[in-house]
């Protein structure tokens, strides 16, 4: 593992100037700097996007497509010369990625966190994140985060952790959405009550650098970004419910296209709740269930709904598979706690999943070929199977 992380290094050093020409980094620190010049206003104008990037990337690229208020962010690195600033937001990404593997081992892994890290690596997705400087791993962050909070019954604090990874809502709703239908109904005013108040000052946070027109310009820009050069919205690289349907419909917009989307999507839906109600969210008021295997079902059942997220949502990137890693640890941990003669078709399924989403060539491969999309398939596995083995073996252990 160690001589791997120094293979990487040395990759990316060589590679380091030619690399950031074809990076997504200069999208964000271009609309940092147009913030900094007071235009925030024009941050949605494709024309000034580009003679922002022309000017201090000196290349003209994919837009900054975010929320304005995540702009503010790269204000922390936008100060300095792009390829320094670049080399910042990459050890920022690094820490990012240290505080979220010591949270959750600390929270619910019996691991060591630097060995996780660097086991991180390892993971095709999140080498792109880096190198792209793109944002998942603040994502997941964020989403560890809530997912402790919300294991130790702090609904509040986890409804704020996800609001303000708002930055990426096409994720981010469908995780909320879940818990919303199948929390207490305590924890899940706590949650929405959270998730609303801070959605809403990042809304008014928006408004104070854009003006009240983002609020009309931000959809409209959207809504013609795939008019737009360079737009990036590749469905053949979403390795999700939209990239499979356009692999077999070679089409987004065909009515049969759009009812696959829309059944695969509901399916998943209905299959997420089921894991949750089978988890019983609340562990400690159950007299009849040890916390130990309540807690191992209720991990899982999180897992089923990040994996869900990743599947359903409209738009998704390569490097955003780097949120992965927090059900891979869980379902990895849980299985190998089981013992062997408990359900060993499901676990060796997980298991040879998780294999093939850690293989370098297949995402490779998948990148080269255009057919990214098929990597949607060891995630559906994991979906669809990962969640089984604990709640027989938790079963058994109960009896």
């Amino acid at each position: 593992m160690l001589l791997l992380l120094c293979a990487v290094a040395a990759l990316v050093g060589v590679r380091f100037s030619h690399s950031l020409q074809g990076t997504d980094f200069p999208d964000f620190y271009c609309a940092a700097r147009m913030l900094a010049d007071g235009q925030g206003h024009q941050l949605y104008n494709a024309d000034v996007q580009r003679q922002y990037q022309a000017r201090y990337a000196g290349r003209v690229g994919t837009l900054y497509i975010h929320p304005p208020f995540e702009a503010l962010l790269y204000l922390a690195v936008a100060w300095l010369p792009l390829p320094r600033a670049y080399l910042l937001w990459t050890l920022l990404n690094l820490a990012f990625l240290a505080i979220a593997a010591c949270r959750l081992t600390n929270a619910a892994l019996p691991w060591n966190w630097p060995i996780l890290v660097a086991a991180s690596f390892t993971f095709v997705p999140l080498l792109l994140c880096c190198i792209q400087g793109q944002d998942s791993l603040l994502l997941l962050l964020l989403i560890v985060l809530a997912f402790t909070d919300l294991r130790r019954g702090r609904a509040f604090a986890a409804g704020c952790w996800l609001a303000l990874g708002l930055f990426k809502f096409q994720l981010i709703l469908p995780i909320v959405l879940v818990p919303t239908l199948t929390q207490s109904k305590p924890a899940r005013n706590a949650l929405a009550k959270a998730f609303i108040l801070v959605a809403l000052a990042l809304m008014a946070l928006s408004a104070a650098i854009c003006g009240w027109s983002i609020f009309t310009a931000y959809p409209k820009f959207l809504a013609h970004l795939p008019q737009q050069a360079f737009a990036g919205i590749l469905p053949q690289a979403m390795a999700n419910f939209r990239g499979l349907t356009y692999f077999f419909f070679r089409q987004n917009h065909s009515p049969w296209a759009v009812a696959a989307l829309l059944m695969l999507s509901a399916a998943a839906l209905i299959k997420t709740l089921t894991d949750w109600k089978r988890a019983r969210l609340c562990p400690q008021t159950s007299s009849q269930r040890s916390p130990e295997i309540s807690l191992g079902e209720f991990d899982l059942a999180f897992s089923s709904t990040i994996l869900f997220a990743l599947l359903v949502s409209y738009h998704l990137n390569p490097h955003d598979l780097s949120l992965c890693l927090l059900p891979i640890a869980l379902l990895l941990h849980h299985n190998l706690a089981q013992r062997p003669a408990l359900a060993a078709a499901a676990k060796w399924i997980t298991l040879a999943s998780l294999g093939v989403l850690f293989l370098p060539p297949l995402h490779l491969w998948a990148l080269r070929a255009g057919s990214y999309a098929l990597v949607a398939f060891p995630l559906l596995a994991l979906f669809l199977i990962g969640v089984r083995t604990p709640r027989q073996g938790a079963t058994l252990h109960r009896d």
